[in-house]
């Protein structure tokens, strides 16, 4: 065979790209095992992923999670501002802190929303009750907690 792809392969290599296609072709995809297990978990901590608020705060890690979409505010009380939407899962939280209670919890999780709402100024950086993230434990166990808190 030449090095030009022929007939399905460079239709499939158009469509999907060359290594996608590759998988396809073979039929197999090897993953780690640490992938596997890290993929299969509702949550888990990413200690080196780097994060700065709209303040200037950095943080050192987060943790990667599934949610329920729906709104950040920008106090960790459930009569707040809205500033961002979440519309998308998992998602990370780089800290935690007390509030007031939400549905029978009064965690929440310091977070940036895919959506700003208002407050372009905070870039919405703010809470998200913990009733809306899939963890199996609230305070997320090795999640650090704000420093403000």
């Amino acid at each position: 065979m030449s090095g030009r792809p022929r007939g399905r392969l460079r239709r499939l290599r158009e469509a999907v790209g060359p290594l996608a296609a590759a998988v396809l072709v073979c039929g197999a995809l090897t993953v780690p095992a640490s992938a596997a297990s890290t993929a299969e978990a509702a949550c888990w901590l990413r200690p080196g992923e780097p994060h700065r608020d709209w303040t200037g705060m950095n943080f050192a890690g987060d943790m990667w999670c599934d949610l329920t979409p729906g709104s950040v505010r920008i106090q960790s009380r459930s009569t707040s501002p809205v500033v961002g939407k979440m519309l998308f899962s998992p998602r990370w939280f780089v800290c935690w802190k007390e509030g007031s209670d939400y549905m029978g919890n009064n965690i929440w999780y310091y977070t940036q929303g895919d959506q700003m709402v208002s407050s372009p100024t905070v870039k919405a950086w703010g809470y998200m009750p913990a009733v809306a993230v899939k963890a199996p434990q609230h305070p997320f166990p090795g999640l650090t907690q704000c420093p403000w808190s």
